[in-house]
């Protein structure tokens, strides 16, 4: 894998109409039978209303939450399609460069031959929080249907996982979307002296806007914790930042502190896809230029 890398800010990243992940398999998996997850899916969601229960494709519309349309209210849908081939040769070198919470992860999705998808139906006309609550307790029922799954693939985001890292997520019910679904991604910029940019991909899947760091002489773990702690504030109480606002920045210890605010706006990302980030200049720190 080349140390540098080309990027095309030609991709343009928006939100799609509809979520998925994807469950990967070394192996051919046995389908799920849809009266076992069903089964699952009112034990996670209560009152539910079977829709597609084929052999390959099963959905489910969930009554507790409410998709809103000009022609009325109606319940989203929970998808499962199974029986799928996965071919890892559509993951980008740009993003296997990006895969930081699985060892070895770019050996793991070339040696996955088989896939899952998991999605929502209507879920873009639904509030940005329970969408997401939506998808991650739809992945927590049905992956534990798959004990043979070597790793949860979410394409929006560039993030892999191991099953068993998702399962954990689970007991933090408003960090799960962000924890799964949201990437931190960290980039030396080349033929600088030593600029740096933390950014997240995942957040603009739902509609937010991304969170962007360009900076300099910051520990870069320091700055990818709180990339992650702004992208799940956004993801919890929505895009409220407008020209001229700061945020909370990070001290000398690198806690992150109410003393110390960095300017912030929304901008275009450095980094493709092409996306709406929050982009915040942190400071003596700060290197680049915002516009």
């Amino acid at each position: 894998m080349s140390d540098v890398l080309k990027q095309d800010l030609s991709q343009k990243a928006e939100a799609p109409n509809l979520f998925m992940i994807e469950l990967l398999f070394e192996e051919k998996p046995a389908l799920v039978k849809a009266e076992d997850l069903e089964k699952a899916a009112r034990e996670k969601f209560g009152d539910i209303d079977a829709v597609m229960t084929g052999d390959e494709m099963i959905s489910f519309a969930v009554k507790k939450y409410t998709a809103h349309f000009e022609e009325g209210d109606i319940p989203p849908m929970a998808v499962l399609g199974q029986g799928l081939e996965f071919d890892s040769s559509t993951v980008s070198e740009f993003d296997r460069y990006q895969l930081w919470d699985v060892e070895d992860g770019s050996e793991l999705l070339d040696r996955c031959k088989y896939k899952c998808f998991l999605s929502e139906m209507m879920g873009a006309a639904m509030e940005c929080r329970e969408r997401c609550e939506l998808m991650m307790d739809w992945l927590e029922c049905v992956l534990p249907l798959f004990p043979d799954c070597k790793a949860v693939w979410v394409p929006s985001s560039g993030k892999l996982l191991a099953p068993g890292k998702v399962m954990k997520n689970s007991s933090e019910r408003e960090l799960r979307f962000v924890r799964n679904c949201v990437n931190a991604r960290f980039f030396n910029i080349e033929g600088t002296e030593g600029d740096m940019i933390v950014d997240t991909l995942g957040n603009y899947a739902v509609g937010l806007p991304d969170v962007q760091v360009h900076f300099r002489g910051l520990d870069v773990d320091n700055v990818v914790y709180y990339a992650y702690n702004i992208a799940n504030f956004l993801n919890l109480v929505g895009d409220t930042f407008r020209e001229g606002d700061t945020i909370d920045g990070l001290d000398e210890n690198g806690d992150i502190s109410t003393e110390v605010q960095w300017d912030c706006r929304l901008e275009g990302s450095l980094i493709q896809p092409s996306r709406v980030v929050l982009d915040i200049a942190p400071g003596e720190y700060a290197v680049g230029t915002r516009h």
